[in-house]
């Protein structure tokens, strides 16, 4: 089961990120100004022992769009998040771009311990920078 995104923003470089208007599965986002770098920190944290099972800092999201072959995880994300629903390049240039919310259990990989998880992105423009948006999925895992 999973639930959220839970979506905090600034208005930095965007004037909306959410859902789409009547809709749940798909979220908006209005790019307001060209953004020429994107970085993003990963962490799947244990809800139960706030213990963290996985956590990627900085990595680049442009250098990633360019090469989807740098990181096969990522790449299985990007196709359950985005898929074919917006051509995302870098820089990314002002406009709507929409996102599908649904990570589903066939993005958890099959080594993945069971429990209650949050998963938390955070994207900044740049490396050392502050947020400029930040997303919480809970999710549970159950092996049979």
């Amino acid at each position: 089961m999973v639930t959220g995104p839970e979506i905090i923003y600034t208005k930095d470089c965007v004037s909306y990120l959410g859902y789409a208007p009547g809709q749940s599965q798909v979220i908006m986002i209005n790019v307001t100004r060209l953004v020429k770098t994107v970085f993003m920190d990963n962490c799947v944290e244990n809800e139960d022992t706030n213990r963290v099972s996985y956590r990627v800092q900085n990595f680049s999201v442009c250098n990633f769009l360019n090469n989807r072959l740098i990181s096969k995880l990522f790449s299985n994300f990007y196709e359950e998040f985005v898929g074919n629903t917006t051509d995302m390049k870098c820089p990314i240039r002002p406009g709507i771009y929409y996102l599908k919310n649904s990570i589903t259990n066939n993005s958890v990989p099959s080594f993945h311990p069971s429990g209650n998880y949050r998963f938390l992105v955070n994207i900044k423009t740049e490396k050392e920078g502050p947020y400029s948006a930040k997303f919480l999925w809970r999710y549970r895992v159950t092996r049979t």
